[in-house]
């Protein structure tokens, strides 16, 4: 119905409801080699009566910037053919297409607009056709399949369009809603009509500001169709911060780039900072750019204030990507800017502030930055990392509040957007992570990825945490999921081979989980700056820094020291372990500590610990709702009680798991982190049961090489004999 209204992702309305949906629209597009971002997937949904099929329809005809959600959706959306075929066979005489046509184009759902552009009384509309394609209570209409308003919009004729808009803009007048009457004037027009430009442009400037980003659009895209000179660069400047704050990047760079730099008056100097935002979200790489080619040459505050905004929004991305000395560089072009703007480091602090703390350094604790959105998302971040998660929570509570309608300094006018919404869901459900609260981070992440571009937030950190999330809880990422991986832009792309790798080591293939680390860690170990815990179990033993609360930090250093508990006094260190890992707030993190002890015990033979330890980590990965986790230590207490090993009847629950483990993966995996390459190469060959000559035959080494290296490993793995070495190894694959 309304090419103006606000569109709201109401049908289905449960939330729950709306993501199981997407989830399995995304799944038949992935099918068909569609990769659509889940909220334009939900807002396609929508607008489509729900309709699986007819999604599938239409986002074959969009563009892939459209799927991606870097482009506005046209009004009206493509005419596919299979709402073609829905409606061929209707038979509808010109007066009652023209009815329909006046309510697909109304931008109110109040009857009487139509009935009075109609000249048709209410007793007419109840009785006839209208009345068997809309929904009426209480003076309001909707279309009973919003596919149908598509359908009679598509197929009518431009003079017709034309006709329906000029009747409802006389309509409006009458009643004094100038802003209705001059949308639908300029819709109607069939050459440009200067007067309407004003009033539409004041309304989206309105709009956009307001959060009403797509509506902002509409109404820019419209006043700049119809403006000249000034007026013109001033709607298009409109139409692309809206565009920006919908998350439309490539749609806002075009709208922007059409202003700086050539635009009218200080335009170009409004539309430089929102340029550079898109651009880089656009492509999701820093541009090398030289500032001195864009620092304003006057001494004119505005427009140092705009340079400083875009100067704190370059070193943003570079402190996201770990472009430090880049980050660097755009700091000192923002503190000058800031200065010379006379901003009082309004601007400043609120970049500041996030930089040093992306990248770790010690000026994380600077100066408290100012405006709501900056202020709550630096202090919920800064809360988190000093240990207090909860109090992090409350900070993005209160920017979700909007109690104070502050401007940003740093990205003024886009406070409400959908832009900063995926920020603030993006940061509130990586706070959930860190606190051991899996179930309900996935939950609010899935709300949040069908309603904002969550992509965009933090250089691609959204999609690493849904895919750690839901491994965790499943076991493998949903479609959901995958469909935002595929979205995001190229220069964002996630590394995923830690994502992999946990799939696999939570499927029992532990030897593909530990190549899938060693993979990562020959790549560099490239990660986020905001951490997410990664695959300790297996795979090479790294130390770096992280940008962690306190509680992630010592549960990370107990997972290495357990990789690499000497054999001497490891009783003792896994009691110094476990006693630690007590003072573990988050279940999860705490959970995972108690599992690699539970391996290790078993293991080493003490199966009695071992139990008792996994027992625990079962109840806190419960605690966690990290389902597939708890689902394979599980796993690992069956293999235990079926082996002989534990005493008594475990209840466990069943896992899609493989079920027979090659020792010999198994335990190299186990033990390249305790022996050297040549001590790990002899102990594979004594677990095959290889002699000491054929050894040193292989290898090219003296016998008496082999039987030193070969000492060396009973001493570390805590056996005495090449009898004990195979049956530790025989353990490691049951227990690893």
């Amino acid at each position: 119905m309304p090419e103006l209204a606000v569109v709201a992702i109401s049908a289905p309305a449960a939330s729950n409801d709306l993501r199981a949906l997407v989830n399995g629209v995304s799944a038949q597009l992935l099918s068909h080699g569609l990769a659509v971002a889940p909220h334009v997937t939900a807002h396609l949904l929508n607008q489509l009566n729900g309709d699986p099929a007819t999604v599938i329809a239409v986002a074959q005809q969009l563009t892939p910037e459209q799927r991606t959600g870097q482009r506005m959706l046209p009004q009206p959306l493509p005419l596919v053919p299979l709402v073609e075929e829905l409606f061929a066979s209707l038979d509808l005489a010109a007066t009652n297409f023209r009815s329909l046509l006046l309510a697909a184009l109304c931008t109110d759902d109040r009857l009487d607009l139509v009935l009075a552009a109609d000249d048709s009384n209410a007793d007419e509309v109840l009785t006839g056709v209208l009345a068997q394609h809309l929904t009426i209570t209480s003076g309001r209409f909707a279309f009973a399949d919003d596919r149908f308003a598509l359908w009679i919009e598509a197929t009518a004729s431009q003079a017709d369009r034309a006709h329906a808009h000029e009747l409802l803009g006389r309509v409006h007048q009458q009643l004094g809603e100038e802003l209705q009457a001059n949308w639908h004037i300029a819709r109607g027009a069939i050459e440009r009509t200067p007067a309407v430009v004003e009033i539409l442009l004041s309304a989206a400037r309105r709009e956009t500001d307001s959060g009403q980003v797509e509506r902002g659009f509409r109404l820019a895209a419209e006043a700049a169709d119809h403006a000249v000179g000034a007026q013109a660069d001033a709607a298009r400047l409109v139409a692309g911060s809206a565009a920006l704050g919908a998350g439309c990047m490539h749609e806002a760079a075009d709208w922007l780039g059409s202003v700086f730099p050539t635009g009218a008056a200080d335009y170009p100097t409004g539309a430089l900072a929102p340029l550079l935002i898109a651009e880089l979200g656009a492509h999701g790489v820093m541009p090398v750019l030289d500032p001195a080619e864009y620092r304003p040459r006057t001494d004119d505050a505005q427009q140092w204030q705009q340079w400083a905004r875009a100067a704190g929004v370059a070193a943003i991305f570079c402190a996201e990507r770990r472009e430090i000395s880049a980050m660097r560089g755009w700091l000192a072009e923002l503190r000058d800017a800031d200065a010379r703007a006379d901003a009082g480091g309004e601007i400043r602090d609120c970049a500041v502030s996030l930089c040093w703390m992306l990248s770790g350094e010690a000026e994380s604790k600077h100066s408290a930055p100012a405006g709501a959105f900056s202020r709550c998302m630096v202090e919920a971040l800064r809360a988190a990392l000093d240990g207090d998660i909860d109090r992090g929570l409350q900070f993005i509570a209160r920017a979700r509040t909007r109690l104070d309608d502050e401007v940003d300094p740093l990205l003024a006018g886009l406070e409400h957007s959908p832009v900063v919404d995926a920020y603030l869901a993006v940061t509130e459900v990586l706070l959930l992570f860190w606190r051991g609260d899996i179930t309900t981070a996935l939950e609010r992440f899935a709300a949040a990825a069908v309603q904002a571009p969550v992509g965009i937030a933090f250089a691609g950190l959204g999609p690493a945490l849904a895919q750690r999330l839901d491994i965790a809880v499943l076991g493998t990422p949903e479609p959901l999921t995958l469909s935002l991986v595929h979205t995001l832009p190229v220069g964002n792309r996630i590394d995923g081979l830690i994502s992999a790798g946990l799939e696999a080591y939570l499927a029992g293939e532990t030897a593909v989980a530990a190549m899938q680390a060693t993979l990562w860690h020959d790549r560099g170990a490239p990660e986020h700056p905001l951490a997410l815990p990664g695959l300790d179990e297996v795979g090479p033993v790294t130390e770096r820094s992280h940008v962690e609360p306190p509680d992630l930090a010592a549960a990370r250093g107990l997972r290495r020291r357990i990789r690499l508990l000497p054999e001497s006094g490891w009783r003792r260190e896994c009691a110094e372990i476990a006693a630690a890992a007590r003072e573990l707030q988050s279940p999860f993190a705490r959970a995972r500590v108690e599992a690699m002890l539970g391996s290790v015990n078993i293991t080493r033979g003490d199966t009695r610990a071992g139990t008792r330890f996994l027992r625990t980590a079962c109840q806190l990965f419960d605690d966690a709702g990290a389902d597939a986790w708890l689902a394979a230590t599980r796993e690992r207490l069956r293999r235990a009680h079926t082996s002989g090993e534990v005493a008594g009847h475990i209840e466990t629950a069943p896992l899609a798991i493989i079920d027979h483990i090659d020792p010999f993966d198994a335990s190299r995996t186990a033990w390249e982190p305790l022996l050297t390459e040549r001590e790990l190469e002899v102990a594979m060959r004594v677990v095959q049961g290889a002699t000491n000559r054929e050894i040193a035959d292989e290898l090219d080494v003296s016998v008496r090489t082999v039987e030193v290296h070969a000492g060396r490993v009973f001493s570390k793995l805590g056996v005495r004999k090449r009898v004990e070495l195979t049956l530790l190894a025989h353990r490691t694959a049951r227990h690893f």
